[in-house]
C-alpha cells in the first residue's frame, strides 16, 4: 500500500485540492487491480472505478504529458503541477491499441471534463480485459496525503474521486 494513501483527511494541512472522477461507475481499491505495479503502490496513490462506460474525462485542466495507446493510458498534468496517470483495463498491451481512440498528443492543453479517450468496453470485456479505469498520482511526494472518495459510485466529471492535501 502506498504511504501517501490515507483513509481520512490529515489533522493539519495548508491546501486541499479535489480531482473529479475521470470515469463513471463503482469505486474500487487499487489493490483490486490486476496489475502488480498498481497493487504494490508503485504507480502512486489513487483509486479505480469499475464500469461499462466508454468515455474517460479529464479530472482537471492542464496538459497532456504522454499518450500510451498500447497500454490504454494517458499521463496528464494539472495547471497546479499535479501529475496523474489514467489507465483503462488490466494488461492491454497485447491488443495494440485496438478499440482505443485518443485524439490528444503530448503538449496538448486540456480542459476540465474534456474527453481524454474512448474505449470499446464491450469489445475489451469479450477479450477478458477488466473494465476498470484507474487514476494514480505520479508525483505525490510533495503531498501530505491523498484520500480516495468514500462514495460507492461516482459520475464522471461530477463527483470527486481523490482529495489531495498539501
Amino acid at each position: 500500500m502506498n504511504a501517501k494513501q490515507l483513509q481520512y483527511a490529515p489533522d493539519s494541512f495548508t491546501k486541499q485540492f479535489v480531482t473529479l472522477s475521470p470515469f463513471s461507475g463503482q469505486v474500487v481499491s487499487l489493490s483490486h487491480i490486476d496489475d502488480p505495479y498498481y497493487k504494490s503502490g508503485l504507480m502512486g496513490p489513487g483509486a479505480a472505478i469499475s464500469s461499462t462506460s466508454n468515455t474517460v474525462l479529464s479530472p482537471f485542466a492542464g496538459k497532456v504529458l504522454s499518450v500510451s495507446p498500447l497500454d490504454y493510458a494517458i499521463d496528464i498534468q494539472s495547471s497546479a503541477g499535479l501529475k496523474c496517470k489514467i489507465k483503462y483495463g488490466g494488461d492491454t498491451s497485447h491488443l495494440h491499441g485496438a478499440q482505443f481512440a485518443c485524439s490528444l498528443k503530448r503538449g496538448d492543453e486540456i480542459r476540465l471534463k474534456q474527453v481524454l479517450f474512448t474505449v470499446n468496453a464491450a469489445w475489451l470485456k469479450q477479450r477478458g480485459v477488466s473494465n476498470t479505469c484507474s487514476m494514480t498520482l505520479l508525483n505525490a511526494n510533495a503531498l501530505i496525503g491523498v484520500v480516495p472518495t468514500h462514495q460507492k459510485f461516482v459520475e464522471a466529471g461530477e463527483d470527486t474521486l481523490l482529495t489531495l492535501y498539501l
